[in-house]
């Protein structure tokens, strides 16, 4: 015969119980809590893709995919909010019905009742509309202010012109730009002019924006002219782009010595009153 728990034993299990509900209900409304306050947070720091791969163009599935998922995001948002300002709406209608009906009975309480309860609907409105557009705005973008002025104009360059090149010209000149740009970020935090620093700001200041003045200034009526002024004009960003990549490599080799003779001089300094085992 099966044994039955004595009803003590059932009360004492119910108990048993009791405590795991009445803990996971404050973590699931934190969890909701949470979850509220991402989805109805203005955005303040998403993160903003590289404009140097925006303006190469090679980063256009990613972008479409992280400000599809933006949208969603302050969709769902928005959802939310309209529906708690619903909900509100819902809760308040009642309560404005029946003070309004004791105001047309003449009473004067019910009145500034009213006044007050119109007063936080007002507010709550205020609220959810001031909340939705802040939760579409987009934060403006500020530059680095470390950022050198050349590199912003390269960039500046590269998102004029790239798309007003040749497509048989246009991966060499974005080469040669995020050339340009390597070997100016390479001799940045030089005290003095060297050769190599005042090479790769010329190419950004002047070399290439004449050279893609001249050859936007070309006039072309045929294919063959289309291709002798696209190989003239590969031909010197091919110039450009090799005195850049020597300006970089000539860099990185010049700090790896550094950064050799730093570590000779700290081993001859804090090993020299080392006494021999």
């Amino acid at each position: 015969m099966s044994r039955r728990h004595p009803p003590q034993d059932q009360h004492r299990h119910g108990e048993r119980q009791v405590p795991q509900v009445v803990t996971i209900a404050p973590a699931l409304a934190r969890q909701g809590l949470n979850v509220v306050r991402g989805l109805t947070r203005p955005p303040t720091g998403e993160t903003q893709p590289d404009p140097w791969a925006i303006a190469a163009g090679s980063t256009e599935a990613p972008l479409n995919w992280q400000r599809g998922q933006q949208v969603a995001r302050r969709g769902a948002g928005t959802a939310l909010l309209v529906g708690l300002a619903l909900l509100g709406l819902g809760l308040l209608l009642p309560l404005i019905l029946l003070l309004g009906v004791g105001v047309a009975n003449g009473s004067a309480p019910a009145g500034w009742v009213l006044v007050l309860v119109l007063l936080l609907a007002l507010v709550g409105l205020f609220w959810t509309g001031r909340r939705v557009l802040a939760l579409w705005r987009t934060p403006p973008s500020q530059p680095d202010p470390a950022t050198p002025s050349e590199e912003n104009d390269l960039l500046t360059l590269l998102r004029e012109y790239g798309p007003r090149v040749s497509e048989a010209a246009r991966p060499a000149f974005q080469a040669t730009v995020l050339a340009t740009r390597d070997a100016l970020r390479a001799t940045t935090g030089q005290t003095t002019l060297t050769r190599e620093s005042f090479d790769a700001r010329q190419a950004a200041r002047s070399d290439l924006p004449e050279l893609l003045h001249a050859y936007h200034a070309l006039p072309v009526s045929s294919s063959a002219e289309q291709a002798q002024r696209d190989q003239a004009f590969l031909e010197q960003l091919r110039l450009i782009e090799g005195r850049m990549q020597e300006v970089k490599v000539g860099q990185r080799q010049t700090r790896e010595r550094q950064l050799q003779a730093n570590g000779a001089y700290l081993r001859d300094k804090y090993r020299s009153g080392e006494e021999p085992e």
